[in-house]
């Protein structure tokens, strides 16, 4: 993890050079909040430090594919950021990548018993809905990139439990988590908001926030399946709640406006707390709770002895709630105006 967090900010400095001089910049303008021009080189610094170590040091071959879909969707993300590729490709190379996973043994065979009437397993179409499940996941990733430190820090504390899962098992966390943490952690001293830095210096973009979604797609499937089994196939749906409430939220709101279900627009979650007033460097902390909060019940519930169904159903009804937040935010926005008003200090007689 060291190794991963000193070889990433490496490469953070020298990319973010070369992102000046060959134009790789995400320019202001339009919907985007920024005032000047910013490196699009977070996840190329990222994921080039992790594929690295990983060739470097884990047995990759056994692999390979999965590898290769990792390295095959990074490119095309630096060429989309610098170039933008067309929209049916890039949804076309989501399919491929997801395809190699699967190849790759990479497959969602069962989700336990998630409905309290015995295990829940695909069959012959557990290729087909992994398949979907990955290209879903990459694109959730991607759309929820909307603040500084937030795919970022999202990915970093879904690292975390994921680790902390295997710990608890008495399994030696992979390296691959290791080296996913410690590259995500040195981002987020150039893409979080801290007393240090007033704004992101670097920018995640499109090459990191696809990988990103890649890889956890690849990382928790793994690990909820035998032999390696950390934590309950549910469990994923709680690790990766946010992303997945927030994108389906967002396009069923612009179906039920009759919008196109890709149409820029506020119903992303953390718009919620922008249009409440809340700053970036204060939403951001906020919704990196509330993911802590839910990968916490994903990973702990069981522990206390608690039914797994129990967890699905739980899931179900904040799946539904939050689809019904994107749609109609207002009660909600003036919920988090309240309480920001409540959390700021009392100004001073004359100041």
């Amino acid at each position: 993890m060291i190794i991963s967090f000193v070889l990433t900010l490496a490469l953070l400095v020298l990319f973010k050079k070369i992102a000046f001089k060959i134009d790789l910049l995400d320019q202001p303008g339009g919907r985007k909040a920024h005032k000047n021009a910013v490196p699009l080189i977070g996840g190329i610094a990222v994921f080039s430090s992790f594929l690295l170590l990983c060739l470097a040091f884990t047995p990759w071959m056994t692999h390979w594919m999965s590898y290769l879909a990792l390295t095959i969707l990074l490119y095309v993300g630096i060429i989309d950021d610098a170039i933008e590729v067309n929209a049916k490709l890039k949804f076309a190379v989501h399919f491929l990548v997801a395809t190699l996973l699967v190849m790759d043994g990479i497959v969602l065979e069962s989700m336990g018993n998630i409905l309290g009437f015995g295990e829940t397993s695909f069959g012959v179409f557990a290729p087909l809905f992994t398949i979907c499940c990955i290209v879903y996941l990459i694109n959730a990733i991607n759309m929820i990139d909307g603040l500084d430190g937030l795919s970022g820090g999202i990915g970093f504390v879904i690292a975390v439990f994921l680790f902390s899962a295997m710990m608890m098992k008495g399994l030696s966390p992979s390296l691959e988590i290791r080296f996913l943490m410690g590259a995500l952690l040195a981002f987020l001293i150039f893409n979080y908001r801290h007393p240090w830095r007033e704004r992101a210096s670097v920018f995640m973009g499109d090459a990191g926030t696809m990988v990103l979604g890649l890889v956890l797609a690849w990382m928790t499937i793994d690990l909820s399946q035998e032999p390696d089994m950390a934590f309950e196939p549910i469990s994923i749906a709680w690790l990766l709640a946010l992303p997945i409430w927030d994108a389906f939220g967002m396009l069923t709101s612009r179906l039920r406006r009759g919008k196109h279900p890709f149409e820029p627009d506020r119903s992303h979650f953390h718009h919620h707390f922008i249009e409440a007033g809340y700053k970036a460097d204060e939403a951001t902390p906020l919704i990196l709770l509330y993911c802590i909060v839910l990968c916490s019940i994903g990973v702990f519930w069981t522990s206390f002895g608690l039914p797994v169904w129990a967890l699905t159903y739980l899931w179900v009804a904040m799946w539904i709630l939050h689809a019904q937040l994107s749609y109609k935010p207002e009660g909600f926005i003036q919920f988090l105006a309240r309480v920001r008003k409540i959390g700021q200090k009392p100004q001073k007689i004359g100041s």
